[in-house]
């Protein structure tokens, strides 16, 4: 019996460990995204990191961004030198993974991100053809709406060659497609704008082909209708009654695994058990730490509710404003005056930004000048110095010579004065201490000069060779 009981408890339990969680069974967001505001094909790597160390090696070629992340550690993120935020946009790219011994590799896009430390969204891919959406976090990734690491299979999807990755976003709703084939819809209330920017995971390799970003076409605030605050309202219902719903499933599992967890523990203390059974104690465990996770997400939920419903009931206020006429010309006259303001403001900061820039490029040039004409003077004083030593050293040379032969001249004096009266005195003039060092030193520079033909003369004949 109790080996039957603890089958079905652990039959019970693998059950229990896949969290309940909620994804969309259709097409969520059905906004048409037209004005494309990025394009890039990776012809040049301007915007994008170019990294050469021991954890990455990036760079642009043959019109790919081609990464390998060597660390197998953590992945990384790479965000665009641009300043631009998106709310509601549409993200595609195409990406091939490289010839690795790694078979897990992955890579992905990176969205609604502050920073590339800050987290954001991640929609990943592998080469084992499955796929994952997670929530990053600065110190954590969780798994949005998925149990575990958050990867499905999508066998009859995801290639061995290129892949597409397109996302569509409005109103915190998201929809995923993988070349071109609808794979699911999520949510996130969280996140409301940021960066878009692309992912490498630990040990991988890959070549991104493109990355393109389309915007909905603005509308002026004057032409403001209650028509987008409709659909603004409907959307906001549609997520707090997905996320009701997700309440309402996970209250149900947390009340199955309290009964469970009941069990368990009159299971491990009732009549006829064995106290010390092991088995049945890790399971009561295993429930209460999940009864604890699913306890804190339920809270979770309810706050993200509140507030759903608390911007739900401004949504609502402001729509009702607008209908009855109240306050609804100052409102756009003061947003109207605010935007022709800011756009004043950023037309004087681009034209500051021209002149800056052209005064950069003007200092780029002048410097670039002066770095060659300071490159030509340090080779010429640098050829100076050398013949300036050239110099010095033969002049050192000559003045050992010198001394030299002073040494030479003053040891023959010397031996002329001590010679005895009955050596023979040659005729002629002696000869003056100048003389014979004029003498030595011609005989001197001759050698010099011998040695010097004959040094030209062997270094001809091995050219002849």
């Amino acid at each position: 019996m109790l080996k039957k009981a603890s089958a079905k408890m652990k039959n019970l339990f693998l059950f229990l460990s896949c969290i309940c969680s909620f994804y969309a069974f259709g097409q969520e967001v059905n906004k048409e995204y037209k004005k494309l505001v990025l394009n890039e094909q990776f012809e040049t790597t301007d915007k994008w990191n170019t990294t050469f160390n021991s954890d990455n090696l990036f760079l642009g070629q043959n019109g790919f961004y081609e990464l390998y992340r060597r660390s197998k550690k953590s992945g990384y993120f790479i965000l665009p030198d641009l300043n631009e935020e998106y709310g509601s946009f549409q993200v595609e790219t195409q990406l091939i993974f490289g010839n690795h011994n790694n078979k897990k590799q992955s890579a992905g896009l990176l969205l609604m991100a502050k920073s590339e430390t800050s987290g954001g969204i991640l929609v990943e891919i592998n080469q084992k053809k499955e796929f994952r959406i997670v929530r990053v976090y600065k110190d954590k990734q969780v798994a949005i709406n998925a149990s575990g690491s958050g990867w499905r299979k999508a066998s009859n999807t995801i290639t061995k060659g290129e892949n597409t990755i397109i996302v569509k976003t409005y109103n915190k709703v998201y929809d995923l497609y993988i070349n071109n084939v609808y794979m699911t819809s999520f949510t996130d209330i969280e996140l409301n704008k940021g960066k878009i920017g692309l992912y490498i995971g630990p040990d991988s390799k890959v070549k991104f082909d493109l990355l393109k970003i389309y915007i909905e076409d603005k509308v002026e605030l004057k032409d403001l209708d209650n028509s987008d605050i409709k659909e603004e309202e409907k959307a906001f219902t549609q997520i707090i009654i997905k996320l009701k719903d997700q309440l309402l499933r996970k209250d149900k599992e947390l009340d199955d695994l309290k009964t469970k967890l009941k069990m368990c523990e009159n299971n491990s203390t009732g009549v006829g058990t064995r106290f010390n059974d092991t088995a049945t104690i890790n399971t009561k465990n295993r429930l209460q730490i999940k009864v604890t996770n699913l306890e804190d997400e339920l809270d979770e939920v309810r706050f993200k509710i509140v507030r759903l419903e608390e911007e739900n009931k401004k949504l609502k206020e402001f729509k009702t404003g607008i209908e009855k006429g109240e306050e609804n010309g100052d409102i756009i006259i003061n947003l109207t005056n605010m935007v022709s303001n800011q756009k004043k403001s950023i037309d004087i900061l681009d034209k500051q930004n021209k002149v800056l820039n052209d005064e950069n490029n003007s200092l780029f040039k002048e410097l670039k000048d002066m770095t060659k004409t300071l490159d030509k003077t340090t080779n010429d004083l640098t050829s100076s110095k050398i013949k300036n030593l050239e110099q010095k050293n033969e002049i050192d040379s000559l003045m050992r010579q010198i001394s030299q032969l002073k040494d030479s001249i003053s040891k023959v004096n010397q031996l002329n004065s001590t010679k005895n009266d009955h050596d023979i005195i040659k005729p002629g003039k002696p000869k003056t201490e100048e003389e014979l060092l004029q003498e030595m030193i011609e005989k001197e520079r001759e050698e010099r000069r011998k040695r010097l033909e004959e040094e030209e003369r062997k270094r001809k004949e091995l050219e002849g060779q």
